[in-house]
């Protein structure tokens, strides 16, 4: 998707990204609630987060081989806003937290976990595995978030609609674990999916924060 937003001479990953803060600043100023503007937050994080990981400029030349990690900690971040975010909304609706998308959430986290325990075992290389559990259970603790919402929302709310927010967290999952099978394994074969996956993650995730 990022090669359609090639404009001005820019990366077209640094235009979507700003696109997608752009929409996301709009959107907090429609709704006026504190929460919106917390998602805001997390997708201008996740927007530095970008930077770091297609290394824009010469951040490279800057921080050398530490881009990658400062990304994921801008992630990171921008996880736990989300799920500050959702939370909110949820308690604001007196949604209860654990209900099926917990367990769904849950159940991925796990694949997710033992798939990657299992890649790195085979290649006998650990180095990235702390990390890659430390934004794990991140991810998951934000996916499960978002699901607990959406499920809520469809089953008490009556708001079929809302289950396009939990999509949105599951796409934005898939695209961390495709970079996580590139740091971990070296394996980039789906790397063309990210730049579809993650912008449209993000623009659900921040459309039905409601």
């Amino acid at each position: 998707m990022n090669e359609y937003f090639a404009w001005f001479g820019l990366p077209g990953t640094f235009v979507l990204t700003m696109l997608m803060s752009l929409l996301s600043l709009v959107l907090a100023v429609c709704k006026k609630k504190k929460a919106a503007w917390i998602c805001f937050a997390a997708m201008a994080t996740s927007s530095v987060g970008d930077l770091f990981m297609t290394r824009f400029g010469n951040l490279e030349e800057i921080f050398g081989g530490n881009c990658f990690v400062l990304g994921a900690a801008f992630f990171m971040v921008a996880h736990i806003l989300y799920l500050t975010s959702y939370r909110m909304y949820a308690k604001a609706k007196s949604y209860k937290f654990f209900n099926g998308g917990v367990v769904a959430a849950l159940v991925i986290a796990l694949a997710c976990l033992v798939y990657f325990t299992v890649v790195c075992a085979q290649r006998n290389d650990f180095s990235m595995y702390f990390l890659c559990m430390l934004y794990l259970i991140v991810i998951t603790c934000n996916c499960a978030t978002i699901f607990s919402y959406a499920w809520a929302s469809v089953t008490e709310g009556k708001k079929p609609y809302m289950a396009l927010a939990g999509i949105g967290a599951l796409s934005f999952l898939l695209s961390d674990m495709i970079i996580g099978l590139d740091a971990l394994a070296g394996i980039s074969d789906f790397g063309w999916l990210i730049w579809w996956l993650y912008p449209v993650g993000q623009i659900l995730i921040n459309i039905f924060a409601i």
